[in-house]
């Protein structure tokens, strides 16, 4: 198979991208999936890219959301884990780069050894030596071998900081996505609770009626019965709103106690998204350039392969003393030194030069097709969000009215039974419908606010 050069690897990722910005009106934005031939710059995550991860969420106006970033950027125990990797990763990249030095090493070496021969009667002989010695061994990197191996440790420990940034940014967004998800719940509760409360009331007031007999037992039936209902999903919303709790609290690395504080309504999307988004946003997110940097170790370590075929230059030395008597180590009078150089190339290894060189090919194909996936990710999820916002909003403004609608339906056909002009089964159902319309509100809110973390994610932070 003939071995693809660096710069096709280049091309195919910069064909694969889709750049270039277009918007059309203020309800359908779009990043446009046009080709004009422009580079497209993946940017070096910034030294304040902590701070980055959690910028975007300011555009919310939560400050209890901002207070639990930044409490799961300091104890998320994932994020932890990434911290350290990160760490193991900087020394190995330090290691590459001590590849490329002179190994010292300091020796002390002393011996006695004693004989007997039987010619000399068995006389014993004993000789005594130590030896003081400095060696010094090191390869020349003729062909660049050492140079490419620590640019590809390099490429690593870049891509692993920047694992940690992405780490950091879908914490962020976790984060922001389980407090909207509690808020959802808490809501959810609280309307469950009223509902059963209103139809508790109209069970109390239609149990006085049938003492007197203006009601049939199948009207107090039917309402005990949706009653009953209505209790049976307060007690599920109060699981789910349990649950949603020990989930925020996991992200934060506290104990899942279910006690976070949820007395908050969920916010109104009021903010809207500016106009003429670049595709240069989408190359701030720190995957992206994490997939890029893997993909330049890859072809670093496939240039390590074809070079390991090439001759290689050692250089050894030493320098020290000598003598029978440990006092005259540091005596000048009994040094000893030798230099010497290796050229050394390797014939025949079973085919395991050809089988790594084969690898490294294979390994830089693999992270050619995973940088373009990434990137094809990135845009699909930039328009998906994109598209969505307009939908949300025309969904979240029927709905409200719906909901406004089906809760004055309600009262209405409370009236209307009191007055006997509609039966039992209209008024539970005008009440089934309000609860429902007011429930779908609920959760058309919490959509549109998971839909903008949704886009911020997608585009790497903030709108700028």
């Amino acid at each position: 198979m003939k071995r693809p050069r660096a710069e096709s690897y280049w091309l195919l990722a910069g064909v694969s991208l889709l750049v270039g910005c277009a918007t059309t009106s203020k309800e359908s934005q779009s990043i446009s999936h046009l080709q004009t031939g422009e580079a497209f710059r993946i940017e070096e995550p910034r030294p304040d890219a902590s701070s980055a991860a959690a910028k975007w969420a300011s555009r919310f106006g939560d400050e209890t959301l901002d207070e639990l970033i930044a409490e799961a950027l300091e104890s998320n125990i994932g994020l932890d884990a990434a911290k350290a990797n990160a760490k193991a990763v900087e020394a190995a990249a330090r290691i590459s780069g001590a590849l490329k030095g002179p190994n010292l090493t300091l020796g002390l070496n002393s011996a006695k050894q004693q004989s007997r021969f039987s010619f000399l009667n068995f006389q014993k002989i004993e000789i005594e030596s130590h030896a003081l010695s400095l060696g010094s061994q090191w390869e020349v990197d003729l062909w660049g071998r050492l140079r490419a191996s620590h640019a590809a440790g390099i490429a690593e420990l870049e891509a692993a900081a920047a694992d940690v940034e992405a780490l950091k940014l879908s914490i962020s967004g976790q984060v922001a996505r389980a407090w909207y998800n509690l808020l959802e719940s808490q809501s959810q509760y609280e309307l469950a609770i009223d509902s059963a409360r209103s139809l508790e009331d109209k069970v109390t007031s239609l149990d006085r009626r049938y003492d007197r007999g203006l009601v049939t037992s199948l009207d107090l039936r039917l309402t005990r019965a949706q009653a009953a209902s209505s209790n049976a999903l307060v007690q599920q919303r109060k699981t789910q709103l349990g649950n949603a709790k020990r989930n925020l609290e996991t992200l934060l690395g506290r104990y899942p106690s279910g006690q976070q504080p949820s007395d908050y309504g969920l916010p109104d999307m009021e903010a809207s998204i500016p106009e003429g988004l670049s595709s240069e946003l989408v190359g701030r997110r720190p995957d992206l350039y994490a997939a890029e940097r893997r993909l330049a170790a890859s072809l670093s370590r496939q240039e390590v392969a074809d070079r390991s075929w090439l001759p290689s230059l050692s250089l050894t030395g030493s320098a020290g003393t000598t003598s029978s008597e440990l006092t005259d180590l540091l005596n000048s009078d009994f040094s000893v030194w030798n230099i010497a150089g290796n050229v050394g190339s390797a014939l025949f290894s079973s085919g395991r030069q050809k089988a790594e060189r084969d690898q490294a090919e294979a390994i830089a194909e693999v992270q050619i097709a995973n940088f373009r996936s990434v990137a094809q990710t990135a845009f699909q999820e930039v328009e998906n969000a994109l598209s969505s916002e307009g939908n949300l909003a025309r969904l979240s403004e029927e709905t409200a009215v719906a909901a406004e609608e089906n809760r004055k339906a309600e009262e209405l056909a409370w009236e209307q039974y009191q007055r006997g002009l509609i039966d039992i089964t209209a008024l539970l159902d005008a009440q089934r419908r309000a609860n429902e319309s007011a429930s779908q509100l609920v959760s058309v809110k919490n959509q549109r606010l998971q839909n903008r973390i949704n886009l911020h994610l997608a585009l790497g932070g903030d709108f700028e």
